[in-house]
C-alpha cells in the first residue's frame, strides 16, 4: 500500500500509512539530497510495529542518518525498500547506507 500524504512542513511533506505489515512515516523533499536515504528525496524515515508510534518501539529510523547503523532485518529492510522506490524509484544501496 502506498504511503499517504498527511500534512506539509516549512520543506517537504510528511507521508504515513501501513507497509507490508508494518507502520511508517516519512518526510519527502521535492528534490533529491545527499541527506535523503541512498541520496534521495527522503530525509526522515521511522518505522513501527503500529500505528502507535511509540518512540521507544521503533523498529528503524533514519534521520539525515541512521540512529545506530543500516537494519539488517530482512522485513524491516523490505519496508524501507518499497518507501524508497515509492519516491525515489530507485533501489537501497545498503553498502552504500552502512558507510554513513
Amino acid at each position: 500500500m502506498p504511503l499517504e500524504h498527511k500534512r506539509p512542513l516549512y520543506a517537504g511533506d510528511v507521508f504515513e500509512g501501513e507497509v507490508q505489515g508494518l507502520y511508517v512515516q516519512a518526510h519527502v523533499f521535492s528534490e533529491p539530497s545527499s541527506y535523503g536515504i541512498s541520496e534521495g528525496r527522503m530525509s526522515r524515515l521511522t518505522v513501527y510495529p503500529n500505528r502507535q508510534k511509540e518512540f521507544s518501539k521503533r523498529l528503524a529510523n533514519y534521520d539525515r542518518g541512521w540512529d545506530g547503523k543500516p537494519p539488517e532485518v530482512c522485513t524491516i529492510r523490505a519496508v524501507i525498500e518499497a518507501a524508497v522506490r515509492q519516491f525515489d524509484h530507485r533501489a537501497v544501496d545498503w553498502q552504500f547506507e552502512a558507510l554513513r
